[in-house]
């Protein structure tokens, strides 16, 4: 099976830096991101100057998706991403209250695995999440 079978279209909104991703958003020095009014896709130009040694990791510095690789995934378990399932509980546990509130812009929404395993709660937490810590 294929990566696009895999993940049947699906995003996954905290990806690598690859070409052909998206470049959702830059990482703040707060550790939160800062989304990009609109996309940009990621080509091997870009992989190259963001990987450069001597530089933090791209995935420390910017946001990226790409593809849902589903089951092909470290993350994956019980036919579901066990990260996408974590950052629901977590906005859960932090009382995210998502109803009646805005949805931060998002380009990726509507393809989105966590949107669709966690829904809005999962959208309010998204951008405290770093893909790379360091």
């Amino acid at each position: 099976m294929g990566a696009a079978e895999a993940g049947s279209g699906t995003t996954c909104p905290s990806s690598l830096c690859a070409p052909g991703h998206l470049l959702l958003g830059i990482v703040r020095p707060d550790g939160t991101v800062a989304a990009l009014r609109r996309p940009l896709t990621v080509d091997a130009d870009f992989v190259a100057r963001a990987s450069a040694p001597g530089r933090r990791p791209p995935e420390a510095r910017f946001r990226f998706a790409g593809p849902c690789v589903g089951p092909a995934c470290g993350q994956w378990a019980e036919e579901r991403c066990s990260l996408g399932d974590a950052v629901a509980h977590a906005a859960h546990e932090a009382g995210v209250d998502a109803s009646g509130t805005p949805l931060p812009p998002c380009a990726v929404r509507p393809t989105c695995r966590w949107w669709q395993q966690g829904g809005p709660a999962a959208c309010h937490v998204c951008d405290h999440l770093v893909h790379t810590s360091s």
